[in-house]
């Protein structure tokens, strides 16, 4: 099994940038095993935005300017890691604007 990871550090405003962590486990050409998260950092904090991931034994997302609780995807894990990875990069400012005006308590 191979096993592949990547960081993009990606501006988001003046003191914030977004890091997008991807991992990945192949075996015979398929993905059988992946996380994607997307996480604000701000001064010397991080805070989870958003992450998608086959832990727990099945397909998940987490968006936390919503819920903590994972909502369950149905989809196959290289479709889903080719599309979550184009909706992330398309979306995360937006989610990270979503998240700190949801959770200015603990943001700050």
């Amino acid at each position: 099994m191979q096993r592949n990871s990547y960081t993009l550090i990606k501006s988001v405003s003046e003191g914030e940038v977004a890091k997008i962590d991807v991992s990945w486990s192949m075996e015979r050409n398929m993905i059988t095993d992946f996380s994607i998260n997307v996480s604000v950092l701000k001064e010397d904090s991080s805070f989870d935005v958003y992450r998608v991931d086959t832990k727990h034994g099945y397909l998940h997302e987490h968006r936390f300017w919503q819920s903590l609780k994972p909502k369950k995807l149905d989809m196959g894990y290289n479709e889903a890691f080719t599309e979550k990875k184009k909706e992330i990069m398309k979306n995360y400012k937006k989610w990270i604007l979503l998240f700190k005006e949801n959770s200015s308590g603990f943001y700050g």
